[in-house]
């Protein structure tokens, strides 16, 4: 009686677990562009497992770089850009980052993508293949933006503001990370691209808990 008891406990929890990965999934999916000249935005695309090609570049799932190492956020080029035509909040965002650490990729700016300020979640992480490393540092203070994987040749990572950003989630486990990298990367004396190819081993179990955060 009591291991079937505990067989269906386990069961409900494992339910659980997995119905909140998929609502997580769903909340941090953002619509596709459109000009400023439509009247509504596109709709969100349909759920995946893998990504999806759009003009803003190809929209990953939430755990797209789980199997990326981070990097030190001094070491991270980020541009912040005005996607939900919030006055000044940009600048304050990219204010906010250079505070935790992070390095500057230009200076704020409105987004070329969603000309028409409709960007309908919490926003965007935009990478190229080069800068994927900085994507995951940044992913872990901005949980519950999208990853977009598009065409730029550098390492540089923009963050599109979405209409549903509500500011920076940095978890207490955020913070450790960050500090342990940039204690590395004091301690080695390096930075820049040559940090790309070494960083500090950071378990997996606390990475997914810095990324634990309601959306």
């Amino acid at each position: 009686m009591l291991l079937a008891a505990l067989i269906v406990l386990s069961g409900f929890a494992w339910t659980r677990v997995f119905e909140s990965t998929e609502t997580t999934e769903v909340a941090t999916r953002c619509n596709i562009p459109t000009s400023s000249a439509q009247q509504s935005p596109a709709p969100v695309p349909a759920p995946t497992d893998g990504p999806v090609a759009t003009p803003v570049g190809r929209m990953l799932p939430r755990d797209g770089l789980n199997d990326t190492a981070p990097i030190p956020p001094q070491d991270v080029g980020v541009r912040v850009l005005n996607s939900n035509g919030e006055v000044n909040q940009a600048t304050l965002i990219s204010q906010e980052l250079t505070n935790l650490g992070f390095g500057k990729g230009g200076e704020p700016d409105n987004d070329p993508v969603y000309t028409a300020y409709n960007l309908n979640c919490h926003g965007q992480i935009r990478f190229g293949e080069s800068g994927a490393r900085a994507a995951r540092t940044l992913s872990l203070i901005v949980p519950c933006a999208q990853l977009v994987r598009d065409q730029r040749g550098d390492a540089t990572v923009s963050l599109a503001l979405g209409s549903e950003f509500d500011g920076i989630k940095s978890t207490q486990e955020a913070k450790r990370i960050l500090q342990k990298l940039q204690n590395w990367d004091a301690k080695h004396g390096q930075g820049g691209a040559r940090q790309v190819s070494q960083a500090p081993r950071i378990s997996d179990e606390m990475l997914s808990r810095a990324r634990d955060v309601h959306c």
